[in-house]
């Protein structure tokens, strides 16, 4: 278990993309338990079950996804989340 809250550690992922002068970050992807980590932390019911799979934005003001992975925060740029959807499962 992290230190830090889901919602701290993503605004270090986005701040570190920021001083690396990388493309902006689109979309904030959490695993199974990091999504129930952060529905917990943040106190908002973010469901993993229904028809929308891609939530409003939620951290850092970016697209909250969901992946079908168990252990899993990663910032990404659209190109990155584009990449990830040809190839896997996007809750």
């Amino acid at each position: 278990m992290r230190a830090e809250t889901v919602e701290q550690f993503v605004a270090k992922q986005i701040e570190k993309m920021q001083q690396n002068d990388q493309e902006p970050p689109a979309a904030v992807m959490l695993g199974h338990e990091d999504w129930l980590m952060f529905a917990e932390q943040s106190q908002v019911a973010y469901t993993p079950f229904g028809s929308a799979r891609r939530y409003q934005p939620a951290l850092g003001g970016l697209l909250l996804v969901r992946v079908d992975e168990m252990h899993t925060i990663r910032v990404v740029t659209q190109a990155e989340l584009d990449a990830f959807a040809q190839t896997n499962q996007i809750l």
